[in-house]
């Protein structure tokens, strides 16, 4: 556990949209409610309709929720998360939820670098299109061009084949 990891993690929980405000200090005991929030918030918004264990009440419920939430990532994700760090839920539990973080995160910048859709891309196909039928067309006129003229010039081929030989 390093301040930099807890920084990150706080700051891409606040740029995910997280609802509770995540301080550094929180990771410093453990406390295993916070990161049961953040497990099952993270998870529904990897998939919204997931139904895992909600009951953290005892030893054995937490072990379960810990094993469903480790195998619905690993399903969905492919991102395997260590469990009994993250049942320790202290600053070592912070690195195995970075992980689970950083995935959304990403996928949340690269959509929000991606260009609007409906604005100039559409357009832009249209004319894209528009362009490659008309250069389809021209193409084959001359094709059809090249052919009339390869035939007339083979029909006087005999002729030319006489004055050749001479």
């Amino acid at each position: 556990m390093s301040f930099r990891e807890l920084r990150n993690f706080c700051e891409i929980m606040r740029s995910l949209g997280y609802p509770r405000l995540i301080s550094m200090e929180n990771f410093r005991s453990p406390n295993f409610e916070l990161v049961a929030d953040v497990l099952d918030w993270l998870l529904h918004r990897f998939e919204p309709n997931c139904s895992i264990p909600d009951d953290i009440s005892t030893e054995a419920h937490r072990v379960m929720f810990i094993k469903a939430v480790c195998e619905k990532v690993v399903v969905r994700t492919n991102v395997k998360l260590n469990s009994r760090k993250l049942y320790g839920a202290d600053g070592y539990a912070v690195k195995e939820m970075l992980r689970l973080a950083t995935v959304l995160y990403d996928a949340q910048k690269s959509v929000g670098e991606a260009p609007p859709e409906g604005t100039g891309e559409e357009s832009f196909a249209l004319n894209s299109k528009l362009a490659d039928l008309k250069s389809t067309r021209s193409l084959c006129s001359q094709i059809v061009e090249t052919g009339a003229g390869l035939f007339e010039l083979l029909q006087k081929e005999s002729e030319i084949r006489q004055d050749r030989d001479k």
